[in-house]
């Protein structure tokens, strides 16, 4: 259980990182296509939540992006690879899911999911991005043991 907190936390620090270097396009950036959608979790807005993307095969770039997208309020995101929300590229992905404790903090705490969304290993479900715009299935996931945030 520990070594999945820590795999978790490891996850997290990837996807933040990617997000944190949006605007940073470098010349080996693909195409990217407008890619959104919802996440519920026990029938209610995951805010704050990170949904991620990662690639079924290969990576997506050179400098292997993960396209990811922070949960807003309404329980909506837009998804992000090289620019905020400019979307993700076309192929097929594994959608991860790490919704921290404290979202925004320096010290985000523990995934109220337990880890058991946040490894491409155990996505929630997979999903193909086309060219052009993608609307994804929205994601209501019912979660009984998970820990409570502030």
């Amino acid at each position: 259980m520990r070594t999945d907190i820590r795999n978790s936390s490891v996850v997290l620090c990837l996807l933040m990182l990617g997000l944190t270097s949006l605007g940073c396009k470098e010349s080996t950036g693909v195409a990217v296509h407008p890619t959104s959608g919802s996440l519920l979790i026990n029938g209610e807005p995951a805010t704050g939540a990170i949904v991620g993307l990662h690639p079924l095969q290969g990576d997506v770039d050179e400098r292997g992006a993960i396209p990811a997208g922070k949960v807003k309020e309404d329980g909506t995101f837009v998804v992000s690879t090289y620019g905020v929300e400019d979307g993700a590229p076309a192929g097929e992905f594994a959608v991860t899911v790490f919704w921290p404790q404290f979202p925004g903090r320096d010290d985000p705490g523990e995934d109220r999911l337990r880890g058991k969304y946040a490894l491409p290993t155990s996505p929630v479900t997979k999903v193909t991005i086309a060219k052009g715009e993608n609307h994804l299935e929205p994601l209501d996931l019912k979660a009984a043991n998970m820990l409570r945030g502030e």
